[in-house]
């Protein structure tokens, strides 16, 4: 590949993975419509790309991640420490991101293989801002932080996160969007989806296309798209955070909702 198409890439992959876009989409349709790629180099190029922003987050998140480790190795047994805080809502997560997803999976495979989620996404993007509005007109808010997260706060967002498997559903879209529902503030909200993102992106996308003509694509491009995802997105997911931190959850929730509809309306024309 030409040095403009891995920077492309890499800078579409690293900027669409954190916004309530769907990124293998958005890279899917650089490579296709815009840089006229090969259809069948694809697969690979997907997983080099989400290789990238797969190790940004687990570089952005090492202290939450060296945490749960050290708690878990303290009391490998204690299953009530696991099950609250970060750990039971990234593995209830998960589970129920699994159960709704696998399902979808084969039935969009094997049955709808033209299966439009644009109106899944318009409900959400409605009902985005419809909370938005309510947060915006509470007097009180009290709103949750991401210490609070445990396994009952994995169960809407993975169910969320399951629709993602559809065509142009965006897996950070989703989950942010259980996360608000679930009363998180903004920087939470955000977090704790990024968070999330690791294990989902570790088991539902790098096992899954593992083999998917990995060996036929030239590694040292594979490492460069890898690379300048991993940069591009690393710089992102930083500045994402940052913004989301000093900004009222009612505007994050009105703005994403506005955009998960202008996404979906886009997808149906």
């Amino acid at each position: 590949m030409d040095w403009f198409s891995i920077l492309l890439l890499g800078l579409v992959q690293g900027v669409t993975e954190w916004i309530p876009i769907s990124s293998k989409t958005q890279d899917t349709l650089v490579y296709l419509s815009f840089l006229h790629g090969d259809p069948s180099l694809l697969v690979p190029i997907l997983l080099y790309l989400h290789l990238g922003t797969f190790l940004a987050a687990i570089l952005y998140f090492r202290d939450d991640i060296r945490e749960m480790l050290r708690e878990f190795l303290e009391r490998p047994m204690d299953t009530r420490v696991h099950c609250r805080g970060k750990p039971g809502f990234l593995f209830t997560a998960l589970l129920f991101t699994g159960i709704v997803g696998i399902p979808l999976l084969f039935l969009e495979k094997r049955y709808f293989s033209g299966m439009d989620a644009s109106l899944i996404f318009m409900v959400m993007g409605l009902g985005l801002i419809l909370t938005g509005i309510f947060l915006l007109i509470q007097k009180r808010a009290t709103l949750r932080e991401k210490e609070e997260a445990n396994w009952r706060d994995g169960v809407l967002t993975g169910l969320l996160q399951g629709l993602s498997i559809l065509p142009g559903i965006s897996r950070s879209g989703t989950s942010t969007t259980g996360l608000i529902w679930r009363g998180f503030d903004s920087e939470s909200s955000f977090h704790l989806s990024f968070l999330l993102g690791i294990p989902t992106v570790l088991l539902a996308e790098m096992v899954f296309y593992i083999g998917g003509g990995l060996l036929t694509f030239p590694l040292a491009d594979g490492m460069l798209l890898a690379l300048t995802s991993f940069v591009s997105g690393y710089l992102t997911l930083d500045a994402v955070l940052k913004v989301v931190k000093r900004v009222n959850l009612g505007y994050v929730a009105l703005a994403m909702g506005a955009l998960i509809i202008a996404v979906s309306l886009a997808g149906a024309g």
